[in-house]
């Protein structure tokens, strides 16, 4: 997850536009709920228009706003509520913050498997602890679970929520991360280890636990909360991690794979810059033998050291471009480039 300046962004006017009888969408799900079919679900529309879409995979550079896959590829995006507007899970009669269905600060781009609520795979590792792939891709310890956020929207306590749109937001102790309200970095780390590149993603530390005890089982707020004041952990991480589903197979396998490309290119960086000290010795030898040297010979080994001088050049520039091309693959356009800066910062700062 990538922290991302709304500001940046132009809010589309079509979510305030008033129909033909002069309303806006807002006005037409107040009258809705202060009816006689409150009771029923209303049919918001103005979240799903193509101009909206539009204007957060810009935003977002066509990526989930949540674990940073590309979604434009190969899956149409969700527009994602990050208040829920029809419900709350696990919040009895709660009319869900159907007052910002349209509001463009509640409006994150996701793919699918962040958003909607599916049984995957998921590593059953306790916090801290590095779990290992087998050599077909699974992990060697997996659970299935129900993960994706769907209409969850947990709180540290329900004193405070905001029920209508009367109520103020600032007294809401949110549990899940935003990356255009929230820095990411202050709450999620990644395993960055060059001899176990694996993709996982942890809470970030905040304090210290004498014994860091496993994963909740349930993954119930009050439990992954609890959980994270014993381990000395970020609540907002470790609720986000279970709730968006941040660690499901698939990704922490996509995830690992670029881990292994940065590796690749590390090493050839590696071998490039082995073979310029080679050049370089060879150079400092035929150098040497030049002054004692006939003349012809002397000529010869000038022209063998301008001959190496240019092969020089020619491997420092690839070497340089495979430099270049790590530093690409963190800008934040790239998938995953928030792990690819935290293992630069690791290793290449």
């Amino acid at each position: 997850m990538r922290r991302v300046d709304r500001s940046q962004s132009t809010e589309p006017s079509i979510l305030h536009k008033p129909d033909k009888n002069g309303k806006t969408e807002l006005d037409r799900v107040r009258e809705h709920k202060a009816g006689p079919d409150a009771a029923k679900a209303f049919e918001f529309a103005r979240y799903k228009e193509s101009a909206v879409k539009v204007e957060l995979e810009r935003l977002f550079h066509g990526k989930c706003a949540y674990c940073e896959s590309f979604f434009a590829s190969t899956q149409p995006v969700d527009v994602e509520h990050y208040r829920p507007k029809g419900e709350v899970e696990g919040v009895a009669d709660h009319p869900g913050y159907y007052w910002l269905a349209m509001d463009w600060s509640n409006l994150l781009p996701s793919c699918i498997d962040c958003n909607r609520r599916r049984e995957q795979k998921a590593p059953d590792v306790a916090i801290g602890s590095i779990v290992k792939l087998l050599s077909g891709g699974e992990f060697d310890r997996t659970r299935k679970m129900s993960l994706g956020k769907s209409s969850a929207f947990p709180l540290a306590t329900e004193r405070g929520r905001a029920r209508n749109p009367e109520d103020t937001l600032i007294s809401e102790q949110r549990l899940l991360l935003d990356p255009t309200r929230d820095d990411p970095r202050a709450h999620l780390t990644f395993h960055i280890d060059r001899d176990k590149p694996i993709g996982l993603v942890f809470p970030k530390l905040t304090g210290h636990a004498l014994q860091p005890p496993g994963q909740a089982q349930n993954g119930a707020p009050a439990d992954l909360v609890a959980l994270a004041a014993q381990a000395g952990v970020s609540a907002m991480g470790l609720v986000s991690i279970q709730v968006y589903g941040l660690n499901r197979l698939s990704l922490v396998q996509a995830r690992t794979k670029v881990l292994r490309d940065i590796e690749f290119i590390l090493e050839l960086s590696i071998g490039l810059a082995e073979i310029i000290e080679e050049i370089d010795d060879e150079t400092a030898r035929k150098n040497a033998q030049i002054s004692g040297s006939p003349a012809a010979q002397a000529q010869q080994l000038r022209d063998d050291v301008a001959f190496n001088a240019k092969i020089k050049r020619h491997i420092e520039g690839f070497r340089q471009d495979t430099l270049a091309q790590l530093r690409r693959m963190a800008d934040p356009q790239e998938p995953y480039s928030e792990l690819v800066r935290a293992w630069i910062a690791k290793y290449l700062s």
